[in-house]
């Protein structure tokens, strides 16, 4: 029988009743006031702004699946490796942006600290990139229009080397 203080069965109930869209539960596995950082988006305090977060993800994104690929616990830490997926359908925003009805399909990590059977602390990873090609932000990986954008960049990357070359202090 797993112990239901165990870091990896409290990061599992909680990826879980996300998932479940089950808020008490999931607001139950936080130490009130605790930082789940979701790198590159937000930094949210538990357990209301966690709640209110995945709440909207699910507004946005109805059909929200969430699988966990598996779980990885030593002393006080766990790590969730998760699979989102879903269409981007819905009433609310995600990470600022209208839905478009685009299908997402996301891998993710959750590198959990847990303490007295409570997580005290969450860096939440996704590729960014990926996500910005899904929902339509950037490109498609190889596309034509992947490699204007790119080539754009890169023809202008020297006047911004030259420019920040110019401005170091002591030049």
């Amino acid at each position: 029988m797993t112990n239901p203080g165990d870091p990896g069965a409290v990061a599992r109930r909680y990826v879980e009743a996300i998932g479940e869209q089950d808020w008490q539960t999931a607001a139950d596995c936080w130490r009130p006031g605790a930082v789940d950082v979701f790198v590159g988006v937000a930094d949210l305090r538990a357990p209301e702004e966690i709640v209110a977060f995945f709440r909207d993800v699910h507004a946005a994104i109805p059909d929200l699946a969430v699988d966990i690929l598996s779980v990885t616990a030593q002393d006080d830490r766990a790590v969730v490796h998760w699979r989102m997926r879903g269409r981007f359908d819905g009433t609310a925003r995600l990470i600022g942006l209208a839905p478009n009805g685009r299908r997402l399909d996301l891998l993710g990590t959750d590198v959990f600290v847990v303490r007295d059977g409570l997580i005290e602390s969450n860096t939440a990873i996704v590729n960014g990139l990926d996500l910005a090609r899904q929902l339509a932000v950037l490109p498609a990986q190889h596309s034509i229009a992947e490699r204007v954008l790119f080539g754009l960049a890169n023809s202008i990357a020297p006047l911004g080397k030259a420019i920040r070359t110019r401005n170091r202090p002591g030049r």
